[in-house]
Parts: structure tokens; C-alpha cells; sequence
């Protein structure tokens, strides 16, 4: 392989599979990354045997070939370069040799053949949406995933087409629950599936990059991800996600409408003195405004108030305050809606004028 193409493209390449590679696999050729050179391309792929990545450079291809080297020694490298200058790279006697304006690299390398291939699932559902407005849902939900590995079926989001084709992301991790939804333009298959945690993310970075149209690929096994030139695809959970329509509250007896910023700076002062290991807060919502306290075994506390338009009873309901401020920040608009029935429900939380999104937290008895 002798290739010479651009810095800037080989490196933007690059930096996408870094966070794909597995840094502490105990098969060592998962922390390389292959390079494929053909027809004025170059291939670059990385894999987790879990999840993948195949982005791809223009490239001046003067002979083909396939070489995998280590991915962070190339990122460093290749980050360390003049961006002014070309990069040249070619392969021999176990190494791949890395030119650039007067700097020279020889690193090691292994064989293309020990590498995983990537295989790709046909699918029947595919799906076409902007990237900002799937990188806003993938935003609007992704911190609600839970980390508990003994409910793999929980660690993950739920990517869901129904039979109205809409399209809805929908996580929970048993406490709280966070769904963001859109209509597609096109029709397609009704389908559901579970995205691991790790592909979520990468999903969001891919399309917080894009400016143009991203297809999804729901499979049976896998799902695939094509945006511009980067193709990405995963392993899905095999698992049934929870009967999410169950929990999301309907026709609540009352509603405050509080302003975002401030509500969060309160909770963030609040939390101070909090108890640390179940962050409770106590919210007290009447006519005159919503009430914010904290205390802790210590007997600290803090108390605070600020305006709110509420139309209910006087309720007093205990929250988590990080499930509270996780919502908040997930939340664009300049002020929320909480609806709410009783100090013992679930409430919903959404944007003052989001009707994309929608997150519920059950409450904690304080």
C-alpha cells in the first residue's frame, strides 16, 4: 500500500474510530484500526467486535493494499502533523512507514487478514431523518439510560417505528424515563429495537456532525447508521424493552410552568447540602410559586423560593434532584412544564414548546 491523501480528511477519519476502538481487549488487534487503499480511497475501520465504523477519505491510491495499525499511535501522530502538508503512508516488512513535510514515522503494524470483517444485515425499515433533528432526540434521552449491566435491556434506547410511522427513542432506568419522538416523511415498515449505550453515543456524534440527511437501517440483529461517509453499525440488545405507554402519566389534575435556568441554579445550590447518596429535594408547589428545599442527616439545609405559574392544590412531592437537574439539561426551551396528580405519582416534564419530547420521574417519599 503507498497512498497520499490530506491531513485534515485522515485525521477527521481517525478521530471518529478512536472512541470505537477498544483500548483494553484482550484480543490485540482490536486496537488497531484497518486501512484499505483502492480506487483513490481510503477505508478506515474500526471495530469492538460489537460495534463498527467505516469511514472513508479521498486518497491519492498509487498501490493498493490493507494494513492495520495501532489506532491511538496513528491518531497521536497524525494529530501531531502540519496541517498544511500531505501524508504519505506506505506499508513493508511489518510496518507502515508515515511521511509528512520533513517528518518521518515507522510504526508497527499487523495483517488485514487477522482483522474482523464488518458484515451489514439487510433490512427492510429504513429510515431518512435530518441529523440535527436525530442528534436533538438521541440529546433529549440518552442520559437516561441506566448503567446497571444485571438489566442489559435497560443500558440501552429503544429505537421504535410504529404502524402511524413515527419514529420515538424512548430510555429508562427505572426511575425516570426520557421518549423523544418525530413523524417520518416516508413510509416504511413498523419495527423495534434496542440500541446498546455505545452506539448511542456514537450515533449522536455522527449526527451532531452531519448537515444533510441520515439513514437508519433497523435489522433484526443490527442496526446501521449511514451519514455521508462514515458508516456505522452495531449489534442490538436482545432483549424486550418495558411497556414504556404504561408509565407515562395522562390528564394530571395540575401544571406549573417555571422558568429553566433558574430552576436549575436552585437545585444546583440546593443540592449542597443534600444527602449524598439519595440527592433528595423537596419541591412544595402552591399559588404563590414553588418552594426548593434540601437537608441532610447533619441538620444543614437550605431553603429557597422562586416564581411559577401554578393551577392545583398545594402539593409537596420529594424528587432525586440529580434525576431533576439530568431532565433539565436535556430540556432546550427557556421554560418547562410539570404536570403532576399527587405527591405519591409520577410527573411530566417537558419543554414549554416541545412537543417532541417528554421525560417522567417517579417521586421519592421524603
Amino acid at each position: 500500500m503507498n497512498i497520499t491523501l490530506s491531513r485534515v480528511s485522515l485525521l477527521q477519519a481517525i478521530q471518529r474510530c478512536q472512541s470505537i476502538v477498544e483500548k483494553r481487549h484482550t484480543i490485540p488487534i482490536l486496537a488497531n484500526v484497518l486501512l484499505e487503499a483502492e480506487n483513490n480511497m481510503l477505508l478506515i475501520t474500526a471495530t469492538d467486535l460489537e460495534v463498527g465504523l467505516r469511514s472513508r477519505a479521498e486518497a491519492l491510491v498509487e498501490q493498493s493494499g490493507s494494513v492495520t495499525v495501532s489506532a491511538a499511535k496513528l491518531f497521536s501522530i497524525i494529530k501531531e502533523l502540519d496541517a498544511d502538508q500531505d501524508v504519505n503512508m506506505e506499508t513493508g516488512d511489518g510496518f507502515v512507514s508515515i511521511r509528512s513535510g520533513r517528518s518521518r514515522f515507522r510504526v508497527a503494524s499487523l495483517s488485514a487478514d487477522e482483522y474482523p470483517s464488518l458484515t451489514e444485515e439487510v433490512s427492510e425499515t429504513s429510515i431518512s431523518v435530518s441529523g440535527a433533528t436525530l442528534a436533538d432526540m438521541v440529546a433529549a434521552t440518552s442520559f437516561a439510560m441506566s448503567t446497571d449491566e444485571t438489566r442489559k435491556y435497560l443500558t440501552g434506547t429503544l429505537f421504535e417505528v410504529d404502524e402511524e410511522q413515527m419514529l420515538r427513542l424512548v430510555t429508562t432506568d427505572g426511575h425516570r424515563l426520557a421518549l423523544s419522538e418525530v413523524r417520518l416523511q416516508q413510509t416504511t415498515p413498523a419495527r423495534k429495537c434496542i440500541v446498546p449505550r455505545k452506539a448511542v453515543m456514537e450515533i449522536r456524534k455522527l449526527s451532531e456532525e452531519s448537515q444533510e440527511q441520515i439513514e437508519l437501517f433497523l435489522g433484526e440483529r443490527q442496526i446501521r447508521i449511514v451519514s455521508g461517509s462514515n458508516v456505522l453499525t452495531s449489534k442490538l440488545i436482545d432483549a424486550r424493552f418495558p411497556v414504556y405507554q404504561d408509565v407515562v402519566p395522562v390528564n394530571h389534575s395540575a401544571r406549573v410552568i417555571v422558568e429553566r435556568t433558574q430552576f436549575d441554579q436552585v437545585l444546583r445550590r440546593s443540592m449542597i447540602v443534600a444527602n449524598e447518596f439519595t440527592h433528595d429535594i423537596r419541591l412544595v408547589f402552591s399559588e404563590k410559586g414553588l418552594d426548593i428545599s434540601a437537608h441532610n442527616t447533619e441538620q444543614e439545609e437550605a431553603e429557597e423560593h422562586i416564581d411559577a405559574d401554578y393551577d392545583g392544590q398545594e402539593t409537596a412531592i420529594g424528587f432525586n434532584g440529580r434525576y431533576l437537574r439530568d431532565t433539565l439539561g436535556a430540556i432546550r426551551s427557556a421554560a418547562v412544564r410539570i404536570e403532576l396528580k399527587d405527591e405519591l405519582s409520577p410527573v411530566l416534564i417537558s419543554g414549554e414548546d416541545d412537543v417532541q419530547s417528554r421525560h417522567v420521574i417517579m417521586p421519592m417519599r421524603i
